[in-house]
């Protein structure tokens, strides 16, 4: 398999999978013209099923890759190269008027979000065969010519084509045990995995390996099918098998960890490590969030390896009542696969508390010194209250402690939600604050100023003291919220038309009990993170504003605002190097570089200073304040209201969580390329800090130094201080994580990284932090030598990446980040 990463991998070619009639010499006229007049459900459901039999085909999975049973697995299956910022291939069912009018939104077949956690314990409890026969008896009692009618048979077309792929594949296991020579073991361990199979996924599971298998298939098949998904909670799912095995004598520990370093490795064989191999199969209707209008562009640059596959575990139990930790034998058997394989996927995420057993927690410490950047840690006594009682409506504690991240760390009521987020950047609210609600990043010959994009509000010359320059960014910020609900309560259950997602429907709770579509407001929850981004390089910015205009006044705000539009002196000059009239007063290049110096050696955000992490708090407690001020609006709590009514029943109302997060995720290039320079001194369209980590070194500055014969960080902080800069209460308002990006040395000693997470589940660190392992030695010789150092892996925002296969903006923001030591 790690031969396999430095190859090119195969790909499906588009014209393989084709169309669900369209073009299919296979079919008569009529045929094709009947599959045109299905509703899209049910088209949809067909290019599942049929999606199902093509990677299947010998000839085409010779080429592609899409079906191989090796004979040393005992987990089959295989994953399609779809990672996020690849693009993927389906069969398309779309006719040609409705692929216009879907173009028309950005919508296709292609865009389908995934993102949303599964409840593979319906799958494990009742097997497919049951869910898909539940679906026809539901069909069959529901009215003919019905959206809720053309629902139910699609389940049950998608079910069955799931149940058909999972047969298909014990029968590959029998014949790659049969090509094996009389007496090789193999032989037995493939007929095992082939009598898993006969049993799950299509009727309960009743053993571990038969559990462990049936969710690969079933992931392997929503992946294939362009739901691209994670995992949920990993532990809590297979415990009761683990337990009854061992009980009975037919299992032991160290083979359930062979199970599960397999299972490990199955969710990682599609890597590349070399991006020139990367597919650009990207459309603009690519995974689209659920309630965005607009072309979907991604960072692909830094999505080559993101297959959003969250593993996660811990935790509490999901009671009511006392917390009961969730921890068990499997909580330990994923922790240490994590610290034995050098994978990037799955990204495990460990949820812990004030009683999280100490041994966890040293295991953690061990997988994360190992050099992989598993697990997150999630703080449970954090997000559950927030999940439950701060996001718009109250979600019964047994159903927030029952949470599992999704794509980075993004948290959701597992098997029972469907989610999707949106940004609002704190940086642009500073320069819209600086520059009468015109952005930076555009000043110049062609906007003048900026691009215009909010109020036009009072010119930096005339804002008087920072309480004024704080009530101006709060009224931008109270737009920008009221712009996300906006467009959500818009454009919400626009895929129903183009994209409804059958399949995964059937496996989140509340869909198949209503008869509605996952993309029709199915699911049991409906939650939804406004995410505020860019705190960080924002808080640096404001403390900077506060202390050196207003307080020590070295230089005014006007005259900031002209070296931020120049870019610290780097554009809109004239000839003789001073800036033009246009942007304010005349400044001379030596003055905007002394202001820019004076900027950049203030204390930074994360480093445990009070007096800078305040300003981080008051953008949180802000922004939790504007959200709750714009959804109680009577504009957006009409428009709240219309959607409420369309999907919702006396018998099953449907209401928004709003759960408010902070993150870029892996976008922390793609975010920063919209702002202009920011007064912390990072320079315009830069990469910001990722989620609310410190802020990164700026990219025009040297990362590291030379110390005697040692290269050196050039921003180092100590983890313990930092973790004061993330304890306060408004953490308990973002129900969506606020995570920390660590970076540690190679040589941290384990047992203080283990009091560290100590300190941290006990509540004296924020909601989430990660930890990236590299010397700053490591990094620069990664880029020299990638062959070498092909196994260096890094936390991204939320997951992880091998470093070597990030392009070179993301490679320089991960050096930049500052070094805890």
């Amino acid at each position: 398999m790690f031969e396999r990463w430095k190859g090119r991998p195969g790909w499906l070619i588009e014209e393989q999978v084709g169309h669900l009639f369209r073009g299919r010499d296979d079919l008569s006229e009529a045929q094709q013209s009947d599959l045109a007049s299905k509703p899209i459900v049910i088209r949809k459901a067909l290019a599942v099923q049929r999606m199902l039999e093509i990677i299947l085909d010998p000839a085409i999975a010779a080429s592609s890759g899409s079906s191989e049973v090796l004979a040393d697995e005992l987990i089959i299956g295989t994953l399609p190269p779809f990672a996020v910022g690849q693009g993927k291939e389906f069969v398309r069912y779309l006719t040609r008027e409705e692929e216009l009018r879907g173009a028309l939104v950005f919508l296709n077949e292609l865009s389908p979000m995934g993102h949303i956690v599964p409840n593979h314990k319906l799958v494990l409890d009742n097997g497919l065969d049951a869910m898909a026969a539940d679906a026809r008896r539901r069909a069959a009692t529901t009215a003919a010519a019905t959206r809720e009618r053309a629902f139910y048979e699609a389940v049950a077309i998608s079910l069955e084509g799931v149940a058909a792929y999972a047969a298909r594949h014990a029968a590959l296991a029998r014949e790659a045990a049969a090509s094996l020579a009389d007496g090789d073991p193999r032989q037995t361990s493939l007929e095992a995995v082939a009598a898993c199979l006969d049993i799950a996924p299509r009727s309960p599971a009743q053993t571990f390996h038969q559990a462990l298998q049936a969710i690969y298939i079933v992931h392997c098949a929503l992946h294939w099918t362009v739901e691209i998904v994670p995992i949920g909670r990993l532990d809590q799912l297979l415990e009761p098998y683990l337990r009854h095995d061992l009980e009975k004598g037919t299992l032991t520990l160290e083979h359930a960890q062979e199970l599960i370093d397999c299972f490990w490795m199955k969710l990682d064989e599609r890597v590349i490590l070399d991006n020139r191999h990367a597919e650009n199969r990207f459309t603009a209707s690519d995974g689209v969030l659920t309630g965005f209008l607009g072309s979907s562009n991604y960072d692909q640059g830094g999505l080559l390896n993101q297959w959003m596959q969250q593993v996660t575990v811990g935790g509490l139990l999901p009671e009511d009542g006392a917390p009961v930790d969730a921890c068990n034998a499997v909580t330990r058997l994923c922790l240490e696969a994590a610290r034995r394989l050098p994978l990037n996927s799955p990204t495990l995420d460990l949820r812990v508390h004030a009683e999280t057993p100490e041994d966890v927690l040293d295991l953690a410490a061990r997988a994360l010194m190992s050099g992989g950047a598993h697990p997150v840690l999630l703080n449970d006594d954090i997000i559950v209250p927030a999940l439950a009682e701060n996001s718009g409506a109250k979600i019964p504690l047994a159903a927030a402690r029952n949470y599992a991240c999704d794509g980075c760390y993004e948290t959701m009521v597992a098997g029972e939600s469907e989610f999707s987020f949106g940004f609002v950047s704190a940086l642009d609210l500073i320069e819209k604050t600086l520059n009468r609600g015109a952005g930076l990043a555009g000043a110049g010959p062609t906007n003048l100023r900026g691009t215009k994009d909010s109020w036009r509000s009072k010119p930096a010359a005339l804002i008087a003291h920072m309480d004024e320059f704080r009530a101006i960014l709060r009224e931008h910020m109270l737009l920008g919220c009221h712009r996300f609900f906006t467009n959500l309560t818009a454009f919400y259950g626009n895929k129903a038309d183009y994209a409804p997602s059958p399949l995964l429907s059937a496996l989140i709770s509340g869909c198949v009990e209503k008869g509605r579509d996952l993309t029709e407001g199915g699911s049991n929850y409906h939650i939804f993170s406004p995410l505020l981004v860019g705190i960080s390089n924002a808080a640096d910015s404001l403390y900077a504003i506060e202390r050196l205009v207003f307080t020590e006044k070295v230089f005014t705000l006007e005259e900031l605002t002209t070296c931020l539009a120049t870019d610290w002196g780097h554009r809109m000059l004239d000839q003789a190097g001073r800036t033009t009239p246009a942007f304010g007063p005349n400044l001379s290049v030596a003055r905007i570089h002394e202001i820019r110096a004076v900027c950049l050696a203030l204390p930074k955000f994360g480093n445990g200073t009070e007096a800078v992490d305040r300003h981080a708090w008051w953008l949180m407690e802000s922004f939790v304040a504007c959200i709750d001020e714009a959804r109680a609006h009577p504009m957006q709590a009409a428009n709240f209201a219309r959607v409420e009514h369309r999907y919702g029943s006396t018998e099953h109302p449907f209401v928004m969580n709003i759960a408010p997060g902070v993150g870029t995720f892996e976008q922390y290039v793609f975010s920063g390329s919209f702002n202009g320079a920011s007064p912390d001194g990072r320079r315009a369209s830069a990469p910001i800090a990722s989620d609310l980590s410190a802020a990164p070194i700026p990219n025009d500055l040297a990362a590291t130094c030379v110390t005697g014969d040692k290269l050196e960080h050039a921003r180092q902080f100590g983890l313990a201080d930092s973790m004061r800069s993330y304890r306060h209460d408004v953490m308990r308002n973002f129900g969506d994580g606020a995570p920390a990006d660590y970076v540690l040395p190679e040589n941290y000693p384990p047992e203080e990284l283990a009091k560290a997470l100590v300190a941290f589940a006990r509540g004296k660190g924020g909601s989430v932090c990660t930890f990236t392992v590299a010397d700053p030695e490591t990094f620069v010789a990664a880029q020299a030598d990638p062959e070498r150092y092909n196994l260096v892996r890094v936390r991204m925002g939320g997951w992880t990446e091998f470093f070597v296969a990030l392009f070179p903006d993301h490679q320089e923001q991960h050096k930049r980040r500052p070094i805890y030591g």
